[in-house]
């Protein structure tokens, strides 16, 4: 349809039009396979990190992705046979189809650009096309003029009396593990007999802190998005990449709060310091070292990076010649998308169906950097530092999302109950402290803003940040603000689990008593929509404040 209409109104140039558009169609195509959205103009600034996640891109390149683009060597041959036909025909004015279409684009379109919308609302009220159309004058008009509105005023909060959780680690060295896609829903589960997680499922029956309703509330920056979350207890824009974003923002969050405390800060990554900009941005944090892929033997390479294997043994040795106490941010990479490991590193016996899907990938690739995880804690226990350490360890996003249908269906039947969005969110949250004599398990709701004060209690520091959105989990109330994946305002506070439409209109919005599992009247859930996007308007305006101020001096505090 397109080409016909193409080569009808602008004759010979309708085959590079056609291309285009098949090509964003692909781009389309394969972004939202990655990451359930649609790619914005502001992921051309991410075009240097497509070599990187290479496989990632390959893995869905298939024949219905093919398809958009499969079509146009047929269409060349056809080309010159139209065209031919159509100069043998009177054709209309020019100027007068330029008009016509404009008009009717103009009145199509302006009432709709009118509301204001967020690009993906755009899209599920006007489709795709519209969607690109519209995606520039957001970002251009729109945007900047929300950024140019503060919210209202903002101030620190102290924190005071008697706490769960108290200084349990008062004075120990803090290891924290990101763990590369781990989703909760997995722990504790087995697959045709075989523990799926075994070393993390021993982890929580003795000497640990289990946040079992803890979520990710990532945006585009999946991974990086995950540490700049936890360590500043800020939201991250969502929609670009906040280490992107704020690569040259000095940001005061754990780390600095650490190091006036006396601990010593370092960062570990298995890939290039130049991925996702960590080495600017791990700066801005305020770590005092940041080991890379540059810095480490590479000697086993698995998926995108260094092995986790690899990258816990070579952090082991480096930790063992630290000052302390410290605080070392290990960041894991073996369970990246697409999870394809070489064969010898398959442990679990798969379902024939299961064999190469993205469910069964998973599975093989979360098995094997569990396995990686318990070396660490062996050598850790081999190098004196167990003990005197608290290992902390947290998903930084989910592996298997519900908007892919293959993925849904299969975890769907293996779980024997509906695999939604809710359960894939939902990340683990584990504080082992050797020592502490048993195990427990916080069900408070809570997500990755509430990491950096939930840590310092336990260590027995208090939060003294300028701003901080998030709450300590041990002791205050349930809430989570959920981000990106579902729109903004969408909550869950244990109770009630509210979604908004993905056009934007409240009415619209789903809102379910989660223990009746009964549908709730929109207006049931004002508060805590209200509540969500306060957090994310308020995060949005300091950064963009600390942004515009430039670099400060924050050492001084």
């Amino acid at each position: 349809m397109l080409w016909v209409i193409f080569s009808t109104f602008i004759e010979k140039k309708q085959f590079v039009l056609y291309s285009i558009l098949s090509g964003m169609f692909i781009v389309d195509y394969l972004y939202f396979q990655n990451f359930g959205t649609l790619p914005s103009i502001k992921q051309l600034l991410l075009l240097p990190q497509l070599p990187k996640v290479g496989s990632s891109i390959k893995y869905f390149l298939n024949p219905v992705s093919l398809s958009f683009v499969g079509d146009i060597p047929f269409l060349i041959l056809l080309d010159r046979k139209f065209l031919k036909s159509l100069s043998e025909r009177e054709k209309p004015s020019q100027k007068i189809v330029v008009l016509l279409v404009t008009l009717c684009l103009a009145f199509a379109f302006f009432p709709a650009f009118l509301q204001n919308l967020k690009p993906m609302q755009f899209f599920n009220r006007y489709g795709l096309v519209a969607y690109h159309a519209y995606d520039p004058v957001y970002l251009l008009v729109f945007e900047k003029r929300a950024s140019s509105t503060p919210p209202g005023p903002t101030q620190s909060r102290s924190e005071s009396g008697e706490k769960s959780f108290s200084a349990i680690a008062k004075d120990r060295n803090v290891i924290v593990v990101q763990f590369e896609s781990l989703q909760n829903v997995f722990l504790r589960r087995t697959y045709g007999n075989q523990a799926i997680t075994p070393n993390l499922n021993t982890l929580l029956e003795k000497d640990s802190i289990y946040f079992s309703n803890y979520f990710q509330q990532t945006g585009t920056g999946n991974t990086a998005d995950a540490e700049f979350i936890s360590l500043t207890s800020l939201h991250v824009p969502g929609d670009h990449p906040a280490y992107e974003t704020y690569s040259d923002t000095e940001l005061d969050g754990l780390v600095r709060v650490l190091k006036r405390a006396g601990y010593y800060t370092v960062a570990f990554h298995g890939n290039t310091e130049s991925f996702w900009n960590r080495a600017r941005a791990y700066a801005c944090l305020g770590f005092d070292d940041f080991v890379s892929l540059e810095d480490l033997d590479q000697d086993e390479i698995v998926g995108m990076g260094l092995s986790d294997f690899s990258l816990y043994r070579q952090t082991v040795e480096i930790l063992k010649r630290l000052p302390q106490p410290f605080f070392a941010f290990v960041v894991t990479l073996s369970s990246h998308t697409p999870f394809i490991l070489p064969q010898e590193l398959k442990t679990l016996t798969l379902e024939p169906r299961h064999v190469d899907t993205l469910f069964g990938n998973y599975l093989q690739a979360i098995n094997y950097a569990d396995r990686a995880f318990g070396y660490f804690l062996q050598l850790l226990k081999e190098s004196g530092l167990y003990e005197k350490s608290i290992i902390v360890v947290y998903g930084d996003h989910a592996g298997l999302y519900p908007f892919h249908k293959e993925t849904k269906t299969l975890v769907s039947e293996w779980l024997n109950e509906e695999y939604d969005f809710l359960k894939a969110l939902n990340v683990p949250l584990i504080v082992h402290v050797p020592g502490l004599g048993k195990s427990y398990e916080v069900k408070n709701v809570g997500g990755q803003v509430d990491f950096t004060p939930t840590i310092l209690n336990m260590l027995g520091l208090n939060c003294d940040l300028e701003l901080y959105v998030g709450k300590d989990l041990c002791n205050d109330g349930s809430f989570v603000a959920f981000r990106h994946h579902l729109p903004d305002g969408s909550f869950f506070d244990g109770e009630r689990l509210f979604v908004v439409s993905e056009e934007g209109t409240i009415r619209r919005s789903v809102g379910i008593d989660v223990k009746r599992n009964e549908p709730m009247p929109y207006y049931e859930f004002l508060d805590g929509y209200q509540r969500a996007i306060k957090q994310i308007e308020v995060s949005r305006h300091f950064l963009e404040r600390l942004k515009s101020k430039g670099s400060g001096n924050l050492e001084t505090r």
